[in-house]
C-alpha cells in the first residue's frame, strides 16, 4: 500500500503540473489517505507483530492490536499462542523399541518466545504447500522434526517386555508420563528452548505392531508358565515335608496325645502293629 500511495501522490503532483487543480486535488487526498492507511496494522491477539522495513525485520517486535508505524514499515504475525503438537490416536509417532516397533500417543503443548521471534521470522520463507506463511513453515521444518526425533530417541531404550507382569503374565500399561517426561522436556529444551517454551507433555498408552504384539503374547505365556512352574515346585517340598515330619513321628505317642487332648480312651493306641493317630471311641 506505500508504493501504491506513492503513484497516487505522484500522480496528483503531475495534475498540478498540468493545471488540472480537480484532479491533483482528489489524488493528493487519495494518496494521502492511502499513506496513513499504510501506517497501520492490525496485531491478532496473542500474536507477535514482526516489524519489517522493505520485507527485512527490524528486530522490533509489537503486542496485539491496532498498530502505528513508519508507512514503509509492515507488520507480519507471528503466533505466540498456545500450539498443540499432536500425536495422539492415529497420528501416534511409529518409533523402533528394544525387541520391536511401538507407536508412542504423545501430546506436547508449546509457544512460541516472542523475543526471538525476529530471528525465527527471518530463517524461514513462505513455501507453498505450507499453510500459516513464514510461521507455518516454520512449524512444519523445525518444530515438528525435532520434536519427532526427540521422542525417536527416547523410545529406542523402551522395552515392551519389560512390561510383563512377572506374576500374572500379563501386560501393564506402562506409566510413560513418569518414565519419559523430564527427558523429553530435557531433549526438547536443548533443541528447541531459544525459539520455544514447551508447556505440557501428556503421554498415552503405546500400541504395537503385529510382531511385537506375538512376541508380548508368547513371553507372557512363558512368564506365566514359569511362575506356575515355582508355585508347583514350592508345593511339592511342602508336601514332602510334611511327609517326613509324619514318617518320623512316632504314631503310637501322637495317638496318645490326640486321646489325651480329646478325654478319650487310649487303650486302642497301645494295641500291636498301631497305624492310626487318632483313638476310637
Amino acid at each position: 500500500m506505500f508504493w501504491i500511495s506513492l503513484l497516487v501522490l505522484a500522480a496528483g503532483c503531475g495534475a498540478l503540473l498540468f493545471r488540472q487543480v480537480g484532479a491533483a486535488l482528489i489524488a493528493l487526498g487519495m494518496g494521502l489517505a492511502l499513506l496513513v492507511l499504510a501506517s497501520f496494522s492490525l496485531v491478532p491477539t496473542r500474536n507477535v507483530g514482526i516489524v519489517t522495513e522493505f520485507s527485512k525485520p527490524t528486530n522490533r517486535t509489537t503486542g496485539a492490536g491496532l498498530k502505528w508505524h513508519a508507512p514503509w514499515q509492515g507488520i507480519d504475525d507471528w503466533d505466540a499462542s498456545r500450539n498443540t503438537f499432536d500425536r495422539l490416536g492415529k497420528n501416534c509417532l511409529w518409533v523402533s523399541v528394544s525387541g520391536g516397533r511401538a507407536c508412542i500417543a504423545v501430546q506436547v503443548e508449546w509457544s512460541a518466545k516472542a523475543e526471538h521471534a525476529p530471528e525465527d521470522w527471518a530463517a524461514y520463507k513462505e513455501v507453498d504447500g505450507i499453510d500459516g506463511g513464514r510461521f507455518g513453515t516454520f512449524v512444519a521444518r523445525r518444530v515438528t522434526p525435532q520434536m519427532d526425533a526427540a521422542i525417536t530417541t527416547a523410545f529406542t531404550t523402551f522395552n515392551p517386555l519389560g512390561q510383563i507382569d512377572a506374576k500374572t503374565g500379563a501386560l501393564k500399561a506402562p506409566d510413560l508420563n513418569k518414565e519419559y517426561r523430564d527427558a523429553l522436556a530435557g531433549t526438547l529444551q536443548a533443541n528447541l528452548g531459544q525459539s520455544i517454551t514447551v508447556d505440557s507433555i501428556a503421554f498415552g498408552t503405546p500400541t504395537y505392531d503385529e510382531p511385537t504384539t506375538k512376541a508380548i503374547s508368547a513371553f507372557g505365556q512363558k512368564t506365566l508358565e514359569a511362575r506356575n512352574l515355582e508355585v508347583d515346585k514350592a508345593n511339592a517340598l511342602t508336601r514332602a515335608a510334611i511327609t517326613k515330619t509324619d514318617a518320623s513321628v512316632d504314631q503310637v505317642a501322637r495317638c496318645l496325645q490326640i486321646a489325651e487332648k480329646l478325654g478319650k480312651e487310649p487303650g486302642l493306641c497301645m494295641g500291636a502293629g498301631v497305624t492310626t493317630t487318632r483313638p476310637v471311641g
